[in-house]
């Protein structure tokens, strides 16, 4: 009997305490494991990181850029000045800078025809006489105006722009910058050019000493047929310093008549050797046959 109601009493403690427990579990334990499991497993927003976040220089710069690629030059001129004034410090400033020189050259070079420049021919004219006249270059002029030969004809509109150039060259960007009235007009890379130091130093103002223009070890002058593809080197009257094109390739080859080695200049190919660039500023023979007819002895250089 009394073991009974030990069995009774156990039941009804055990259905009472058991079902306060289960509500329990339903109203309080069961809704916050839920939120936690599921706030466990639920992605997590990212956070914003440094490389998502947008560079304004870039659409500006590919704006330019777009008004380039689709000839609109004039205004992608406009657009590259604006660009460099809002990101001076712009690792792409060495590009812009380029693309700038490139579409200042072109407007340059395409003149509008009623340009206060333009030049009507005389009797007795010659390009070297214009150019005296004008301040400008007879290599210039002749290109400008497309002209096959250096012979004029009576009465012919040549565009003739006045020249006012200097030249700085900037070591730190790697760049020889040409200016037309003390305004930029295009700049160039330097390939090899003679190292800065250590020291800071004030910039070194020279001027242009002489032009060369040589061929075959001899010297040409405007109008000689072998004056086009002749090598140009500018030498400056500070320190010795040269402005010349990177030196010419040699091939070594084998004389099919006396077996002796004979060197042959070449611009490529599998056997060609690259001689050490010589000292001084150099740059490229495509961007020195287009910034020579610019310059003139004793034009401003500035050595940054």
């Amino acid at each position: 009997m009394r073991s009974s109601k030990i069995l009774i009493l156990f039941l009804v403690g055990f259905l009472v305490f058991g079902s306060v427990a289960f509500f329990g579990y339903i109203l309080f334990v069961k809704p916050y494991r839920n939120e936690t499991l599921i706030s466990f497993f639920k992605k997590k927003p990212a956070t914003p990181s440094m490389k998502s976040v947008t560079d304004p220089s870039i659409a500006s710069f590919d704006a330019a850029l777009g008004l380039q690629n689709n000839g609109k030059i004039l205004e992608a001129q406009a657009a590259w000045l604006t660009w460099l004034a809002n990101y001076p410090n712009s690792p792409r400033k060495k590009e812009a800078l380029i693309l700038l020189g490139k579409a200042n050259m072109d407007l340059f070079s395409s003149p509008p025809p009623e340009s206060k420049e333009n030049y009507t021919v005389i009797k007795g004219d010659s390009l070297d006489r214009i150019a005296r006249k004008q301040k400008s270059n007879p290599e210039l002029i002749q290109r400008l105006n497309n002209l096959p030969n250096i012979n004029l004809q009576i009465g012919e509109v040549l565009f003739v722009p006045e020249l006012s150039t200097e030249l700085q060259i900037d070591r730190d960007a790697g760049l020889l910058i040409l200016k037309n009235h003390g305004q930029f007009l295009k700049c160039y890379p330097l390939l090899s050019y003679p190292a800065k130091g250590t020291q800071k130093k004030s910039p070194q103002i020279t001027t242009i000493l002489d032009r060369i223009t040589t061929s075959e070890n001899k010297r040409t002058a405007f109008g000689d047929k072998k004056y086009a593809t002749s090598q140009r080197i500018i030498l400056l009257r500070f320190g010795g310093n040269i402005l010349t094109p990177p030196p010419t390739q040699v091939t070594k080859e084998k004389s099919s008549l006396d077996n002796n080695s004979t060197a042959k200049t070449s611009t490529s190919g599998p056997n060609t050797t690259s001689p050490a660039m010589p000292a001084g500023f150099v740059i490229s023979t495509d961007d020195m046959k287009e910034i020579f007819p610019f310059l003139s002895k004793n034009t401003s250089v500035r050595i940054d």
